[in-house]
């Protein structure tokens, strides 16, 4: 069933937009406070993950051949583990076996042959801030002579697997390895013992657009109350950015091309009529542009720029710490495949489609009338199931204005767009393509095809008979189009 949706360029706009943390944290503002798009709305310290690591040779103080390693792991790869769990047995003539357990709950990972070594990657919910390794213990030695034997200091970051303390005996060689990344916490010569501790990293949320706090979420974030011009464009690559707008040709129909950049690029999100090239996209990006909006940009060169094909569904990838955690919050942006920025911060919003397509002409003109302001950009889209578009928001502190318009905005940082209420496909209608091969293509439906045809995916779908702009006739399926409310786009 084809999509159907409107061309959506709103001024004098009141947006609540909710900024929230994936696990608790510090909220940092109150009500009625009044923040800048830079400002920091809550934070959260969370531990960063490393792989566990097993070294059998140190745990049973003795060599292990690579091809002795499969018949003393117990365990495969994918396979889970608790603490404690027998993880690996090795016969011994003395005390018949000996036997290493599972350090903590989580994945084995990798086995390496080679190292004689076993990577666990420890669930989230019970990994520990701190490992305390016995050292003393393990090399059987007084805890007096601890410094003697550590091979590390105070606050040197070590990672899993290091060494870090081990004596020379006649004919061997005992050691004893981290078992985690971290810092060296302590060394203690009265207890024989070497504290690490994981490093802890800071997740700070934003405010991203200027306005007032409306609501405080505790624990987690906060409701932001903004007014301003929301537009929305078709297909962005990349996720959240600021800077100020930019315009950078004289008319919607001009392609923008390297004579036309310069230095003054640097933090700025430019504005472009009918399309940009992909050397200026190259230029603009080495210049430090933050971001590039225009009425169409080639598919191929925004491939070679990000290095990535893009899809028909696509949206920003959370970041490593945006994964489940013990009493996080739910709701954060889906990603069904990814087109990453060429770097982090830099977004390229499509406001018509594909290819050279002069911008229309309201959103041109809003955009022209914000040069120099500060803009809120986001290139996140998702073409299937509930609609995501990249949306550029030119914003400021509320005031006695009354809005003509207002959007409310639910989940982590995503805002739904709404269905235009129609459900069938008629002759006539205005339409763009949202899947290859003519991903980003306008055309208008001249025939609706009777039954299911085959197409170019070989398989038997039902179909429209769309004319493209620039001529061509071609057959598409239903499921691959949207159709755009030429009544409301003017609204």
């Amino acid at each position: 069933m084809a999509v159907f949706s409107e061309i959506v360029v709103r001024h004098n706009t009141r947006l609540l937009k909710t900024r929230t943390l994936p696990s608790p944290g510090k909220v940092l503002v109150k009500t009625g406070d009044t923040v800048g798009p830079t400002a920091i709305i809550a934070k959260t310290d969370y531990l960063r993950e490393s792989p566990r690591v097993v070294d059998l040779r140190a745990e049973f103080k003795t060599p292990i051949p690579p091809d002795l390693v499969e018949s003393v792991v117990l365990k495969k790869p994918g396979d889970s583990v608790k603490a404690g769990e027998l993880i690996a047995s090795l016969p011994d003539d003395r005390s018949g076996r000996r036997e290493v357990v599972s350090p903590c709950n989580g994945t084995i990972q990798y086995i390496s042959r080679l190292d004689a070594r076993i990577l666990i990657r420890e669930d989230v919910d019970s990994m520990e801030p701190m490992c305390v390794v016995p050292v003393s213990s393990i090399l059987k030695s007084n805890p007096k002579w601890l410094r003697a034997h550590v091979t590390v200091r105070e606050g040197q970051y070590v990672k899993e697997g290091q060494i870090i303390a081990g004596y020379m005996e006649p004919g061997n060689f005992s050691a004893v390895y981290a078992p985690i990344s971290g810092f060296i916490a302590r060394i203690c010569p009265r207890t024989g013992n070497v504290a690490i501790v994981r490093p802890m990293e800071t997740l700070k949320v934003t405010a991203h657009v200027p306005g007032r706090i409306a609501k405080v979420l505790p624990n987690y974030g906060a409701v932001i109350e903004s007014y301003g011009c929301y537009l929305e464009g078709v297909f962005g690559v990349g996720g959240e950015c600021r800077g100020q707008l930019w315009v950078m040709t004289q008319d919607p129909g001009d392609v923008l091309e390297t004579e036309g950049i310069g230095p003054e690029v640097d933090g700025k999100i430019i504005v472009a009529g009918a399309g940009v090239t992909y050397e200026a996209m190259q230029k603009a990006l080495h210049l430090g542009a933050k971001g590039i909006i225009a009425g169409g940009l080639n598919q191929k060169d925004v491939v070679r720029l990000t290095g990535r094909e893009l899809g028909f569904t696509y949206s920003v990838q959370p970041e490593p710490h945006r994964r489940k955690r013990r009493g996080s919050a739910q709701g954060s942006s889906e990603a069904q495949g990814t087109a990453t920025a060429p770097n982090p911060g830099f977004t390229m919003i499509m406001m018509e489609g594909a290819g050279v397509m002069p911008m229309n002409h309201r959103a041109w003109e809003a955009l022209g009338q914000s040069h120099g302001a500060i803009a809120s950009i986001d290139g996140t889209t998702r073409l299937s199931g509930e609609l995501l578009r990249p949306w550029i928001f030119i914003g400021r502190v509320p005031d006695d204005t009354i809005p003509g318009h207002e959007i409310s905005e639910t989940g982590i940082e995503s805002r739904r767009a709404a269905p235009v209420c129609r459900e069938k496909v008629e002759p006539g209608d205005r339409v763009r393509c949202v899947r290859p091969p003519y991903l980003g293509l306008w055309g208008v439906v001249e025939q609706m095809m009777p039954g299911r045809i085959p197409l170019e995916s070989e398989g038997l779908m039902e179909a429209v008979r769309i004319r493209l702009d620039d001529g061509s006739l071609v057959d598409v399926a239903e499921a691959n189009i949207e159709v755009v409310s030429a009544s409301r786009a003017e609204s």
